[in-house]
This record gives structure tokens, C-alpha cells and sequence, in this order.
């Protein structure tokens, strides 16, 4: 099949799966299962990640850009009025610090995680316990703590292998915390930003020193296009699903996906 149409499928791929709590990561494996893409190469996963980052920045903006204003008030001019904003960041801080730990002491046995398909059927269940939880517990509603944003980045941390949803665990964790499913919703994509941004520039150098043809360049640059469009409208999609109280029901689709891993790849 032809490169660029692979890749534009994967990135359509990744746009939806990656707001979504069913794990990009898990249906990328699946993919490039598929299409006999085994490789340990991740730049590919890398771009399509960067338009996904870039759709979850313009999708929260103005809330980007009152974060980052009101912080360096806070701290250039000490604006009390501002503090909460600094608060903010800094529980972002404590929730990105697990996934990073772990990212860096982990990493080789994450990466050959990613091309074991049986391995993410498996961790598909860890994503369907997950989104289910909420709904048992049934919390009472409760402000977010620094402890909160621990326990999230925790979690967050846990998405890190294939199959577990970045977006599922973290957002289904806050819920059970008692976090509102909006605010549970912002917290996690704020969360994915600054991790992301790390992990694409490195991606980044990696693939200009791989001085890559034209083609496969033009393949990453529409793959990154593709992936930038479908994320930005599945995050609206999903801001509606949350409002709505249907998160838990994506818990039956990760539940037949890993099935049918376990069962049939």
C-alpha cells in the first residue's frame, strides 16, 4: 500500500483515539500490525502525536494563553488575584512528574511493548477497569488537590503502555476522585502538553538526522496535517460526550477490543 495513504490512515487514526479513552497508542500497534509497519522506529507515532498536540492547544487556547499571562503576573508582579492560576501550574508539574520518571527509566521495555499486540490486548483491560471505575465509586464532588494531581499523573503514568489510555486513565481517575468531568477533561490535555512537547522535539531531531526522501517527508507533513484536523473535532465531539455522562460507555468498546486481540491476533 502506498506510504502516504498509510500514513494518512494512521493519522486519522490517531486523531480520533488520542482525545478519545480508548488508547492511540494500542490502535497504532494494531495498525502497523496490520500493515506489517513492526518497526522500533517511533518518529512515526512522534509526528502524528505533534498534530494532535497542536489541535489540543488551539482547542484550549484562551485557556493556554490566561494560564501563561496570569503566571508570569504572579510571579514578576505577585497579582494575588492571580494566584490560583499559579496553583494550577504548579499541580501540573507534580502530575507530569511520574510519566516522566517512568518514561525515562523505562523506556526500552516501553518500546518493545509497542510492537507486542498481545501485550495491548491485555492492557486494554486495564483501560476498561478504568472507565468503569467512576461509576462504582460514585464520589462526591471535590475541589482538585495536589495530591489529586499526583495520583492522576500516577495514572497518566500508567498510559504510557500501549492499550491504556493516556486520556481514559486520567480523565476517569480524576472523575473518581470526585473532580468535575470538565475540569477532569482540562486538567488531562494540559497534562499532555508539556510531555508531548518533549517527546516531539526529540522526535523531531531524530528525524532530520534520518534525512528522510521528499516523499517520506511530504508523508510525515500531510500525516501531521490529517492528524492536527480529526483531533481538533474529536475534542469537540468529546467535551459533548463528557457533558453529557457517557464516558463509561467507551469502557465496552476497549472491553471487545481487547477480547478480540486476545482471542484472534
Amino acid at each position: 500500500m502506498n506510504t502516504i495513504l498509510i500514513f494518512v490512515i494512521l493519522a486519522i487514526i490517531q486523531g480520533i483515539t488520542e482525545p478519545l479513552p480508548v488508547s492511540s497508542s494500542g490502535h497504532l500497534v494494531i495498525f502497523k500490525h496490520f500493515f506489517d509497519l513492526m518497526s522500533d522506529n517511533a518518529i512515526l507515532e512522534i509526528m502524528l502525536h505533534a498534530g494532535s498536540l497542536f489541535a489540543i492547544i488551539l482547542f484550549y487556547f484562551k485557556d493556554i494563553k490566561s494560564l501563561f499571562v496570569n503566571n508570569l503576573s504572579f510571579i514578576f508582579r505577585k497579582e494575588a488575584s492571580h494566584k490560583e492560576d499559579f496553583i494550577f501550574a504548579v499541580k501540573l508539574v507534580i502530575a507530569t512528574i511520574p510519566a516522566g520518571i517512568i518514561g525515562l527509566l523505562y523506556k526500552d521495555a516501553i518500546t518493545a511493548a509497542l510492537n507486542d499486540v498481545k501485550w495491548v490486548g491485555w492492557f486494554y483491560l486495564i483501560t476498561t477497569g478504568l472507565l468503569i471505575l467512576p461509576k462504582i465509586i460514585k464520589p462526591s464532588s471535590k475541589p482538585l488537590s495536589m495530591m489529586h494531581s499526583f495520583i492522576i499523573g500516577c495514572a497518566q503514568a500508567v498510559a504510557l503502555l500501549p492499550g491504556v489510555s493516556r486520556s481514559g486513565s486520567t480523565i476517569a481517575t480524576s472523575m473518581a476522585l470526585g473532580i468535575k468531568p470538565e475540569e477532569g477533561m482540562k486538567f488531562s490535555f494540559f497534562m499532555f502538553i508539556p510531555i508531548a512537547s518533549l517527546v516531539i522535539v526529540s522526535g523531531s531531531i531524530d528525524l532530520i538526522q534520518s534525512a528522510p526522501d521528499f516523499t517520506l517527508w511530504l508523508a510525515y507533513g500531510i500525516a501531521i496535517i490529517v492528524s492536527f484536523i480529526v483531533t481538533y473535532y474529536t475534542m469537540r465531539w468529546l467535551s459533548y460526550i463528557i457533558k453529557k455522562d457517557k464516558y463509561h460507555y467507551f469502557a465496552l468498546y476497549t472491553l471487545f477490543l481487547s477480547l478480540f486481540i486476545l482471542l484472534f491476533l
